[in-house]
């Protein structure tokens, strides 16, 4: 128990409460987590805005408050704001320059993360991607695993297009003469894979032909293998 000099003292109560991270909180009756850093700020551990890793991560910096926009329809359905694995939940990561920001979402990006980030993800995003935040505050992600929707078998490969052409919904200004987008176009054969003209080792990029008939391109993710073999894809 902590002795008070004086009954009115209630601010001080909670100071001496909240310091290092304490259990419980006298101002609030809230319990909060063993957190460095917890109790530093106005009113870090008690009240509102005391959160650990709240919404705008601000024990992070990464700075400004996420907003209270209505929740989009996310990979996970109704309720998911962008980049957040949990309902109703705001990703402090999903902010411009934040690790769950559209430019960054990879392992590689190095950016620190305060949570995990699920996002859409591959062709016509149609995937799911989890990126794992281990130590929150303190690194990168350790992971980001784009998974395939569940149509998309497994196992599947193919090479070239043939003929060929770009994933992108327009051609590169820098394309050749002739140069065609394959996206949407008629295709001869459901789960028919291929890789596009914009593709490279590092950023593989190709083509699925899907139940409608039409050609759905994008980022292949390693959802299918290139075989090196040229693949004809129309009809």
């Amino acid at each position: 128990m902590v002795a008070l000099a004086s009954s009115g003292s209630i601010l001080a109560a909670c100071s001496i409460l909240a310091a290092g991270g304490a259990m419980w909180s006298a101002c609030s009756s809230v319990t909060f987590p063993d957190a460095t850093g917890g109790a530093s700020g106005a009113g870090a551990a008690t009240g509102a805005g005391g959160l650990i890793l709240g919404t705008g991560g601000r024990a992070c910096g990464i700075g400004g408050a996420a907003g209270d926009g209505p929740a989009g329809n996310g990979p996970l359905g109704d309720g998911y704001f962008p980049g957040s694995c949990v309902p109703q939940h705001h990703n402090p990561d999903s902010q411009p320059g934040g690790a769950c920001a559209a430019e960054c979402q990879t392992v590689s990006c190095g950016k620190t993360c305060t949570e995990d980030c699920c996002v859409s993800c591959g062709i016509d995003a149609q995937g799911f991607k989890v990126c794992t935040c281990p130590n929150p505050c303190a690194g990168p992600y350790a992971n980001c695993t784009c998974s395939p929707p569940a149509f998309i078998p497994a196992g599947l490969h193919g090479g070239p297009c043939s003929p060929q052409g770009y994933s992108t919904a327009s051609v590169p200004s820098t394309a050749p003469d002739g140069a065609i987008s394959l996206r949407g176009l008629p295709c001869k054969e459901t789960s028919l894979v291929c890789f596009t003209a914009d593709s490279t080792p590092v950023s593989e990029r190709g083509c699925i032909c899907e139940a409608d008939g039409l050609m759905h391109c994008g980022s292949v993710n390693h959802w299918f293998v290139n075989d090196a073999t040229a693949t004809e894809w129309m009809p």
